[in-house]
């Protein structure tokens, strides 16, 4: 087992001279109060941070333990609770998972943008990539019921010690219902123009009083300290025994695209990330949630977990986006 985590640490951080690397000193934690505090103010919203060196185990957050709405970030641990079931022998990343029109779920899915006829199928390992790596709602959500549902990764988080993370429902149920809207069950079929113009038929009132009472849900959320401390197990080996497995994931979170203003955005030329993104819709005004979680290696070797959460902000998008950007830099220039 011991081999499993450094092979994965290794692939994770891809710093082969880390363990020679000199003990490092703290995080400047005054200068991080007085930045990040700063940035929070600019990002119109509540900014949690969370930062975790995966050497000296130092750490550093700014709302560490408020929960936040996730978005897609939770397909992150989505991912690994599906590996974990291949290693179980439950399912097989080339085995064929069949997909139809009735399975769409809301926003965005590259997957059902591209589909053709009325079913297609997929190798396994495509739907988690399409999840972790494209962020893919319909692809999130086939792995969920396959796996046997939100509580599945609840479950496996809470077994590996993480309890500040909940994934509680599926895409289809939980967007709508940030609005105050019915979620789609798996009886109902997913109509999103209907969906769009329900929602945009709410009186402002009513949609903001909903959205108001989403921010403070617990379902479907996590704290930046408990998602720093999934990055950590996850880079350490502890989800997934086969280094193939981890090897795979860490391609996929790695070669993402998504989220390229935001804390990649702020990190130095070299730096390499291992990233999930969330983002929620915009209605009157506010923004449900901008987030990025992953795990930074530096050029010069330092590897940390960085988690950071936007919740509630008034900002357009390239302002919540250049509030990562900002406090990844600011973290990068607090490594004492």
């Amino acid at each position: 087992m011991l081999r499993y985590a450094a092979l994965a640490l290794a692939i994770l951080t891809a710093t082969p001279n880390l363990l020679a690397t000199p003990a490092l000193a703290d995080w400047d934690k005054a200068r991080l109060d007085q930045e990040i505090a700063a940035i929070e103010r600019q990002s119109q919203g509540r900014l949690g941070v969370a930062l975790l060196d995966l050497k000296d185990r130092k750490s550093w957050s700014h709302r560490g333990s408020e929960t936040f709405p996730m978005q897609s970030v939770f397909k992150l641990p989505l991912a690994v609770a599906v590996l974990q079931a291949v290693e179980a022998g439950s399912l097989k990343l080339d085995q064929q998972i069949t997909i139809t029109r009735k399975d769409f779920s809301l926003f965005h899915s590259p997957l059902a943008k591209a589909f053709k006829g009325e079913s297609n199928a997929y190798p396994l390992r495509e739907l988690i990539a399409l999840a972790a790596g494209e962020s893919d709602n319909t692809a999130a959500d086939t792995l969920m019921r396959l796996i046997g549902g939100p509580q599945v990764v609840t479950k496996m988080l809470r077994d590996g010690g993480i309890g500040g993370i909940s994934v509680d429902r599926y895409e289809r149920e939980f967007q709508p219902q940030v609005f105050g809207l019915q979620g789609f069950g798996w009886d109902r079929t997913v109509d999103e123009p209907a969906f769009r113009a329900e929602l945009n038929a709410l009186s402002p009132r009513k949609r903001s009083a909903a959205l108001a009472l989403a921010l403070k849900d617990p379902r479907d959320a996590a704290t930046p300290e408990a998602s720093t401390l999934f990055l950590e197990a996850l880079a350490k080996g502890n989800w997934l025994r086969d280094p193939a497995h981890a090897a795979f994931l860490d391609t996929v979170i790695t070669q993402t695209k998504t989220g390229p203003l935001r804390i990649r955005a702020g990190l130095p030329l070299g730096a390499r990330f291992a990233h999930k993104t969330g983002a929620g819709l915009t209605m009157d005004g506010v923004n449900h949630a901008t987030n990025d979680i992953g795990i930074v290696t530096l050029p010069n070797g330092r590897v940390f977990a960085i988690a950071i959460y936007l919740a509630g902000s008034k900002a357009d998008e390239k302002g919540r986006e250049a509030a990562h950007a900002a406090v990844a830099k600011a973290a990068v220039a607090a490594l004492r």
